[in-house]
């Protein structure tokens, strides 16, 4: 990894759905558990992709053969023991998406499917629901504006909180969040019909490097 990059890249669950149960037996104890606890098989396969994306990375960027996956309090996964790794993961329809870093960094997809975005309004501020008020297409804005958020709070560990105009101030049109006295920054794109946001000290556009083709792992 080219120092301060961040690196991005997806896989498709339907490319691995053939080899989930190799994927399977390469889980832990606790997440074999934890997959067979999912109703719905596109969940356990985007649960089980996502892991062994992790496991993939953190074998070949530091030579780990069975790297331990551990969480924060907030569910944030991390590798026990490895202090310039950094990555952060997320899923939606038929995407998993890893980020992988020197430094902090989040990231979120999401899937464009319906949503009642004004019924939701009380949870936005009103910078953003003057930007969906005037959207040429308020489902698209709704989840430019739903994985910044996600994108931020997952690079700083933290649960989703509720916004409000201070905390943190987001400036959607220059890719800049403050907060607690520091600033992130954040790209964000739409690739098919999902939208995706990876946020971090160093994820401004010139520094985010997109695969682009789809990870077989």
């Amino acid at each position: 990894m080219t120092s301060k990059n961040i690196e991005v890249f997806f896989s498709d669950i339907r490319l691995t759905n053939e080899m989930c149960r190799t994927l399977y037996t390469g889980l832990s104890p606790a997440e074999r558990e934890k997959a067979d606890r999912f109703l719905r098989e596109d969940d356990r396969l985007r649960f089980i992709t996502g892991r062994r994306m992790i496991r993939t990375f953190a074998a070949e960027r530091l030579g780990m053969s069975a790297p331990k996956i551990l969480l924060t309090e907030y569910g944030k996964p991390y590798i026990g023991g490895a202090k310039d790794f950094h990555f952060s993961i997320s899923h939606s329809g038929h995407l998993v998406v890893i980020a992988v870093s020197d430094s902090p960094v989040g990231i979120d997809i999401e899937q464009h499917i319906p949503v009642e975005w004004r019924e939701l309004s009380d949870t936005f501020t009103p910078v953003e629901r003057e930007m969906l008020g005037r959207a040429a297409y308020p489902v698209s804005c709704f989840y430019r504006i739903w994985t910044i958020r996600e994108a931020f709070a997952k690079e700083e560990g933290i649960g989703l909180p509720l916004f409000d105009e201070a905390d943190p101030d987001i400036d959607y049109s220059g890719g800049t969040v403050r907060y607690n006295e520091k600033t992130l920054h954040f790209t964000a794109w739409e690739k098919e019909d999902y939208s995706v946001c990876v946020c971090g000290k160093n994820a401004v556009p010139d520094t985010v490097v997109v695969s682009a083709e789809p990870m077989i792992i």
